[in-house]
Parts: C-alpha cells; structure tokens; sequence
C-alpha cells in the first residue's frame, strides 16, 4: 500500500480530499444532518494538524504551543 514515494501522509492527504471514510473511524461520521457536517469538519481541521505535524522538515513543524492553541480552537 505504501510501495514506492507512497507514505502515510501522502495517503492520508489524498485520502482527505477524496474519501475521508478510509482514513476515519465510519462510527465517528454517523451522526446526521447538522451534526454530520460538524464532525465531519472537526475531524478535518484535526486530520490537518496532524498533517502540519508531520512536515518532513523538522523547523517547518508546528511548534507544540501553536498545536495546543489549533486543537482548542477546534474543540470550541
């Protein structure tokens, strides 16, 4: 699955953009209407985090405060 230039970030991002189900938990996206488009959202901004987390240069990461401070915003 991850053969070649293939890794779990490249996955996860293409992933995102055409199927979040194979990357998330299908229990946790099935709530309905409003509630499905909310998680389905905070599941998103999370996946981008995680994303921004895994930059391959280390001083192009985000800095542990700047995590805390995304994933609060989120939480709200």
């Amino acid at each position: 699955m991850f053969a070649g230039e293939r890794s779990l970030t490249s996955w996860v991002k293409e992933s995102i953009s055409s199927s979040l189900n194979q990357v998330v938990d299908t229990n946790l996206l099935s709530t309905i209407g409003k509630e499905h488009f909310a998680a389905k959202n905070c599941v998103l901004s999370i996946l981008e985090v995680g994303l921004e987390c895994c930059v391959e240069l280390p001083n192009e990461r985000l800095h542990m405060k700047e995590i805390v401070t995304k994933l609060k915003k989120i939480k709200v």
